[in-house]
């Protein structure tokens, strides 16, 4: 019996919340269940008495796709795990993840691994109770939009006899990671793990295929090859071949084998042709040639090729002997002779016109093989510098570097140097569908080459993982996923002792302009040095206005965090008795927390205006004196000028003065004593 099967009844509230009515238990595992995002444990829903749901934390640093989880929930089909809800949980270590509360399965996996024989299966069974359900959930998926990119035996909860098989979760990492190369295509099994995209709805039918003839046959016929050995094989003998060789089928089964394990995704079945097929409709079975074979071979490396994809394959991991081959038109002459390809011998021939056309730059012979296996393979992925990567799987893959540490210089290369465009332009029937593609990847290629505060790789980043948490160390233990949960996470770090200098780098910044709308001159004042006046003022305005939009109503812990750079600010104030006022006033806003508030006492613009008015009439004042003074100084140095200059106009006009009193004197002398006489 299942670890999941006896669980204990747990009152509500007593585990961990997330989502809008789900908590989970961390003491209740289930380790059978675990995903590939992350471990699982018992969860339930508010409301009910036992735990009747299984959450999935997301805690092995691998972004979910939470560009699908609108869509998933929207599935209700009893083959597919029901999605009943998701959110952000605060686990016991102090960090938040992400989770993801599933219906929890009815029947153990399938299969532990995917080398577990079984007994052989009748066919009416295989139908009815395998085939005709997983149409269904097939149908689900087209319905939606959603690609599972987790079809296999693993992730099947079946067990034969007991009702219908359920898919296990799909979300909790990037697509198809989880994924062996045996259920991915071709095209998705050459590339990395991490750099597969999203893919398309055929790539699901395509691993329904593989994990119905592994159930028809009853054993996996290449368990003994590894990841390459498998890829090698499909590419040597097509997935049908590989996998069915000479093994009598019956007609239906080869029918419906043969329309899902078609190589060419053109002529793959989906599930409207399932659908068909489940009505009774006989469809043609699909070519599955394995492609055109050269009528001599091409010595590559020490081996003999007649295929272009083996080759092209070949030719990405020898880059010395590739460029030998490309550049004195060995390959050009057994295309158009050989193999009598000649749309491939001119899409070489535009690769190196167009790489010779921008001029020998770093890893110029990196870039002409990468373009030149485009050429031979089109629809592989793109080969560069030991990355193999599918144009919709550059996002994640930058994802991957940039939260480990990773280097990601050739990732900015692939994009700078216009790699996917080319790609774009190398395809066929496909093309026109892939040129949203292409223009989103020539806006990545001007924003990757700016280097300004929010823009370069962090930018491209945001732009091409719309669901992607910012992870900015600052901020990476919150699972901040969107600009109103940036403030509260920021207030919890603001409140711990090691908390970072400064509240803002180039992630943070990056996300914001992504996802806020927040305008790049806002951040470019914050590159300014520590002593700049400004940095203060860009810090408090952003947070400010977030906090208007967004809340919370008080963020103190953010404010007192912020004091330091305010300090700065008001050291532009020139009178002292204000300055001194306005610290006091600083801190004490800063202990309510209001950042609009705190903002309009640092960087009131009348008040700064009143302060320079008085500070320049101050100086003209000062300056006025000091010019008196200094009149005054110069004349008190020549002292005989002074005695001759002021001394003499001055005893004349005193004599003057003292003649007129004496004859005034004379004169009411006289008439005083004709008076008296």
């Amino acid at each position: 019996m299942a670890a999941q099967d006896v669980v204990p009844t747990l009152a509500f509230g007593t585990g961990l919340p997330f989502g809008t009515r789900t908590e989970m238990f961390p003491v209740l595992p289930f380790p059978d269940l675990q995903a590939p995002g992350g471990a699982a444990f018992a969860a339930q829903s508010k409301g009910d008495t036992s735990p009747g749901l299984v959450a999935v934390l997301c805690n092995k640093g691998l972004p979910p796709r939470a560009d699908s989880l609108t869509a998933m929930r929207n599935i209700d089909h009893p083959s597919v795990l029901r999605l009943m809800d998701n959110g952000v949980v605060d686990w016991p270590d102090g960090v938040r993840y992400f989770a993801l509360a599933y219906q929890r399965p009815l029947s153990p996996r399938f299969k532990q691994t995917i080398n577990e024989p079984h007994q052989l299966l009748s066919e009416d069974i295989i139908n009815h109770s395998f085939v005709t359900p997983m149409i269904g959930a097939l149908l689900e998926f087209l319905r939606t939009g959603v690609v599972h990119h987790g079809i296999r035996p693993t992730n099947i909860f079946w067990r034969i006899g007991a009702g219908a098989p359920q898919l296990g979760e799909c979300l909790s990492a990037p697509p198809g990671l989880g994924q062996p190369a045996l259920f991915e295509t071709l095209e998705r099994a050459m590339s990395t793990p991490m750099g597969r995209g999203t893919g398309v709805h055929a790539d699901d039918c395509y691993a329904f295929g593989v994990t119905l003839a592994l159930l028809v046959l009853g054993h996996n016929p290449m368990k003994d090859m590894d990841e390459r050995g498998v890829i090698q094989t499909k590419i040597e003998r097509g997935t049908f071949g590989a996998l069915i060789g000479n093994t009598r089928l019956s007609p239906t089964q080869s029918e419906l084998l043969r329309g899902l394990l078609v190589d060419d995704a053109r002529q793959r079945w989906t599930a409207a042709e399932l659908e068909q097929w489940l009505g009774g409709r006989r469809l043609t079975p699909k070519n599955t040639d394995v492609g055109r074979r050269a009528s001599r071979s091409i010595e590559f490396a020490g081996k003999e090729y007649t295929q272009a994809r083996p080759l092209a394959t070949a030719m990405a991991g020898e880059i010395t002997q590739a460029m030998r081959i490309i550049e004195n038109g060995i390959l050009d002459k057994w295309l158009r002779r050989a193999l009598g390809d000649e749309i491939s011998a001119e899409n070489l021939v535009d690769a190196v016109a167009s790489l010779k056309e921008s001029g020998k730059t770093a890893h110029y012979d990196d870039q002409l093989v990468a373009r030149a296996c485009i050429a031979l393979d089109p629809s592989a992925p793109i080969r560069y510098r030991g990355i193999s990567v599918a144009p919709g799987g550059i996002a994640t893959l930058i994802a991957e570097a940039l939260m480990t540490g990773s280097d990601v210089q050739a990732l900015g290369e692939i994009i700078s140097t216009q790699l996917v465009t080319f790609w774009v332009n190398m395809q066929k029937d496909l093309k026109t569908d892939m040129v949203p593609l292409g223009q989103q990847f020539e806006r990545m290629k001007a924003l990757i080459e700016k280097t300004s505060f929010g823009s370069g790789i962090e930018r491209v980043l945001y732009e091409l993982n719309p669901g992607l948490q910012c992870i900015s160390p600052i901020v990476r233990t919150q699972y901040v996923i969107t600009p109103k949960a940036m403030l509260p996470a920021l207030e919890r770090i603001a409140a711990t002792p090691n908390r970072p200098p400064e509240p803002m780098d180039r992630h943070m910044a990056a996300f914001l302009i992504v996802r806020d709308r927040r305008s790049e001159v806002l951040f470019d004042a914050m590159t300014a040095s520590e002593a700049s006046p400004r940095k203060g003022v860009a810090f408090l305005t952003l947070f400010s206005e977030m906090q208007y939009k967004h809340g919370p109503d008080s963020l103190p812990y953010l404010a007192q965090w912020l004091l330091p750079f305010l300090e700065v600010s008001l050291r532009r104030y020139f009178s002292k008795a204000l300055r001194e006022k306005l610290q006091k006033q600083v801190r004490d806003t800063a202990s309510r927390g209001d950042l609009g508030v705190l903002l309009r006492c640092v960087d009131d613009f009348q008040m700064v205006e009143r302060d320079q008015q008085e500070y320049l009439a101050a100086r003209l004042l000062y300056l006025n004196i000091l010019k008196e003074i200094t009149g005054i100084e110069g004349s008190l140095a020549n002292r005989g000028n002074v005695v001759q200059n002021e001394g003499k106009p001055a005893a004349v006009s005193f004599s003057g003065y003292l003649a007129i009193i004496m004859v005034f004197a004379a004169i009411l002398r006289a008439v005083w004593q004709n008076l008296q006489g």
